[in-house]
């Protein structure tokens, strides 16, 4: 009965055991409050990913996620997917070109 129990708890740990990993994130193209918004409420529907923040003022990022269930290029292609560049990987031109007037940069507008 011991050795069912250690076995019992042995899978557990295992299957609960997460890769918990942090990574910077350069968010060159955010230009307003909706920007950030738009891009934690992204992340945060992606399974794995843990926790997001945005800061608007530096245009930068720290998500937490679970290297088990996503890795950071399925992340940022996320970001690009809804038209923000980041960590140096251009934004979906079309998802862009969508984006409200206050979330393309000066020179676009």
């Amino acid at each position: 009965m011991k050795k069912i129990i250690i076995a019992i708890a042995a899978i557990f740990t295992i299957s609960c055991s997460t890769d918990k990993r942090s990574a910077s994130l350069v968010l060159d193209s955010l230009q307003c409050l909706m920007c950030s918004v738009n891009v934690e409420e992204s992340l945060l529907s992606l399974k794995g990913v843990k926790n997001i923040k945005v800061d608007l003022k530096n245009r930068s990022g720290l998500v937490v996620y679970n290297a088990n269930v996503i890795d950071l290029s399925a992340i940022e292609e996320k970001i690009t997917s809804i038209g923000y560049s980041v960590n140096g990987k251009p934004a979906n031109k079309i998802a862009y070109e969508k984006l409200e007037i206050c979330c393309k940069k000066p020179k676009d507008n």
